[in-house]
């Protein structure tokens, strides 16, 4: 299983996922250009690729899908809620024969990998996020969330790599010069991760299998990657726990990083 990071954060989320011979995109709010430029410098490209899967129907997420779907008629996975928030201007008329409604905690055997969704907690109709499981190898992605409840730990406990959101630092936020009402959107249960809750959440997840943690959806005015770190590092230290034993991976909105080999 391989992983390609695109772009990550409130301007737009894409990433490639590989498998032996199929490969997917995790979300499309990048423009087709971008989609392709940022491919090209990884040396990568879309042909012949399986599908998408959607996390939810904000416009970071799926901006880029219409002008993708006329040029790629390929199969569109998401949740009934996040199909029925799509917005047209982003979307056009897609073809129903695409459209593939996933149940929260399904198990769906692909070709050469398994998915299980699982609904995050963000202000969105039916947000998902995702687990793959390719043999002894799986990787969650759980981003846009604004907490995860105990009693769901179980489904993604251990697996080899996790892409978490680390949105906002909470001080950055809180003396930022947004709006209150869009600083209490971030800091509510349906809002987003900060550092700190990033870290605990993941510190209750991790476990002998892990091996890679990728830090996703940095704000760009209330956070920055070296601040992430520094939380995470208190955060595994007051748990006994040393960061340095992961390979730690901060996401870019900005351009694509290198292959990840999960």
């Amino acid at each position: 299983m391989k992983l390609t990071i695109l772009a990550s954060g409130s301007k737009g989320n894409a990433s490639l996922i590989e498998f032996k011979s199929s490969k997917y995109l995790i979300d499309c709010g990048l423009t087709y250009r971008q989609l392709k430029l940022r491919l090209e410098k990884q040396n990568k490209n879309l042909d012949n690729f399986s599908g998408i899967f959607l996390t939810h129907e904000h416009r970071d997420h799926v901006s880029g899908l219409r002008v993708l779907l006329n040029q790629y008629q390929v199969p569109i996975f998401l949740s009934e809620g996040t199909y029925k928030g799509l917005d047209k201007r982003f979307t056009g008329e897609i073809d129903l024969k695409l459209i593939n409604i996933l149940k929260e905690e399904d198990i769906i055997a692909f070709k050469e990998f398994s998915l299980m969704p699982f609904n995050t907690y963000h202000d969105a109709l039916e947000p998902f996020g995702y687990k793959f499981i390719e043999g002894d190898k799986s990787f969650v992605y759980l981003t846009d969330t604004g907490y995860f409840p105990l009693r769901k730990y179980d489904l993604i406990k251990n697996a080899s790599a996790y892409m978490i959101e680390s949105n906002y630092e909470a001080e950055l936020l809180l003396e930022s010069e947004r709006p209150w009402m869009l600083k209490r959107r971030i800091l509510d249960d349906t809002g987003h991760l900060s550092n700190e809750d990033s870290a605990n959440v993941l510190l209750d997840l991790i476990g002998d299998n892990t091996k890679t943690i990728i830090l996703a959806h940095l704000s760009e005015d209330c956070n920055l990657p070296s601040v992430a770190r520094a939380t995470y590092n208190i955060c595994f230290n007051a748990k006994n726990k040393v960061l340095d034993n992961y390979n730690l991976i901060i996401a870019k909105q900005h351009q694509s990083l290198n292959e990840i080999i999960i």
